[in-house]
């Protein structure tokens, strides 16, 4: 009897510093799938844009839920994929924008996203397990605008942001694709803390826009880039 509660006892104490992917705190042990809402923070901008138009970071918001499945026997790895919708874009202080003196020109395009990631958990002692996954998202963008607020009195001017022919500045692609990494930690299996980047690979600009902007000899390109500070609870 006393032989066997110490074997208990070690095989408790081995598991508390290890990884069953069956067990996740409680978890059932038939069941490998959880699921997260989660919603947070965004820090977007542009990358690729000539010196001259280079533009700023600005802040947006991101809300979803993701699907995860521990796979058996892997001790800790697992697959996610998540539906997000996504405010990224930038902003900046641009001068003698149409004959005026100065505007703030800022860019909020909305997407509607697919990341489909691989990562590792590990389970730390008191409730808490720390992870990282990794992969592409895919994206479509729904809406958005373009807006021209100008120094003066002169009307503000708003533009859609994907295929307005009548923009004159921006004349973005809805669909991106990219690559993204998240790092996290999750308490009581429930409630985590995430933070993200994606760096998109698509080139958003047409390429009547791009014949457009194109000066100097100069490859001009624009792709999405974001850093995210996201709060998600497992159930």
């Amino acid at each position: 009897m006393f032989s066997a509660l110490v074997m208990l006892m070690m095989a408790s104490s081995a598991k508390a510093g290890g990884f069953d992917p069956y067990d996740r705190m409680g978890m059932d042990r038939d069941n490998g799938v959880t699921f997260m809402t989660y919603f947070g923070m965004n820090i977007s901008n542009f990358r690729g844009l000539e010196p001259g138009w280079a533009m700023n970071p600005k802040a947006g918001f991101n809300l979803g839920i993701r699907g995860e499945y521990m796979l058996p026997e892997c001790y800790g790895i697992f697959i996610n994929g998540s539906l997000e919708y996504s405010m990224k874009g930038a902003r900046d202080h641009v001068s003698d924008v149409l004959g005026v003196t100065g505007a703030t020109a800022i860019a909020r395009p909305m997407y509607l996203s697919l990341p489909v990631h691989v990562g590792y958990r590990y389970n730390l002692p008191h409730m808490v397990g720390v992870y990282a996954d990794f992969g592409p998202y895919f994206a479509f963008g729904t809406n958005g605008k373009y807006l021209l607020k100008y120094d003066d009195y002169s009307e503000d001017v708003t533009k859609n942001f994907f295929r307005d022919s009548n923009n004159g500045f921006l004349e973005a692609q809805r669909f991106d694709f990219g690559l993204g990494f998240r790092v996290g930690a999750e308490y009581a299996d429930h409630y985590n803390f995430i933070l993200g980047m994606d760096w998109g690979i698509t080139d958003m600009l047409t390429q009547d826009q791009k014949h457009i902007l194109y000066t100097g000899g100069y490859d001009f390109k624009m792709k999405n880039f974001n850093a995210s500070l996201t709060f998600g609870y497992r159930f």
